[in-house]
């Protein structure tokens, strides 16, 4: 493993302990800059396509309460057009994140992308209680089955956002990341459901344990499975 490559981790890890600070974008796109030196040299491409599309569904979003269902942003600044600059920034980092686990436990494209998008949704039932229980913003309008007071339709809208970015991205850009990377994509996915469920707020402590749960489920057994079959990978498999 190159220097870089372990700096680029590190500076993963420092973010996720630093996670309720505003260095933890920072981090990411110091670590994100790093890997696409070399191990991931298409990972700008994703990162503006989830800045890009993140935006712009967002906007859709607030004004038009399309895909997620009606509601703003309160307390989360600065903001551009009613939609919290954060979020986008996020939108990036979580797919990225989401589409390099996905990428190292499959290697074709559908299932990968389906699966990344999946992965996202999982994000999502940490993060929508934890940054509505801030007032980061708000429901309008909730639904009857919903996910701890958060309608259902969010989570529809982030897995149909997320499906059109890893689509554009596939079919954009070269996908090939080094398995010198891609083998951490499960464990920084972990990492990042983990530290979600340790410093949510006590009162929405709940959906983060189930999320992480959820994510173990869903990983765990998927990557002991890769990892026993990697030896027949080349180095750059897309």
């Amino acid at each position: 493993m190159s220097n870089r490559l372990k700096a680029a981790l590190l500076l993963i890890l420092l973010a996720n302990i630093l996670k309720k600070s505003p260095v933890y974008l920072l981090l990411y796109f110091l670590a994100f800059a790093l890997f696409s030196r070399r191990e991931w040299k298409s990972l700008p491409s994703l990162v503006g396509l989830g800045i890009f599309i993140g935006f712009l569904a967002e906007l859709v979003g607030t004004h038009l309460c399309l895909p997620f269902g009606c509601y703003e942003y309160v307390n989360l600044q600065p903001q551009l057009f009613g939609v919290a600059l954060f979020v986008p920034l996020a939108w990036a980092i979580f797919g990225s994140v989401a589409y390099l686990a996905a990428g190292f436990l499959f290697s074709r494209k559908t299932v990968r992308i389906l699966f990344a998008s999946i992965l996202m949704v999982v994000f999502d039932l940490s993060i929508d209680p934890i940054m509505t229980s801030w007032d980061a913003w708000v429901w309008i309008r909730t639904t009857s089955l919903n996910w701890f007071g958060i309608p259902w339709t969010n989570y529809l809208g982030w897995f149909l956002v997320s499906l059109i970015i890893f689509y554009l991205y596939e079919r954009l850009s070269d996908p090939s990341i080094c398995s010198c990377l891609k083998r951490f994509g499960p464990g920084i996915y972990l990492l990042e459901t983990l530290t979600f469920a340790l410093y949510a707020p006590e009162d929405v402590k709940m959906p983060t344990l189930i999320a992480f749960a959820l994510s173990f489920i869903l990983l765990v057994p998927l990557t002991v499975r890769r990892l026993k079959n990697e030896g027949g990978l080349g180095s750059n498999e897309g």
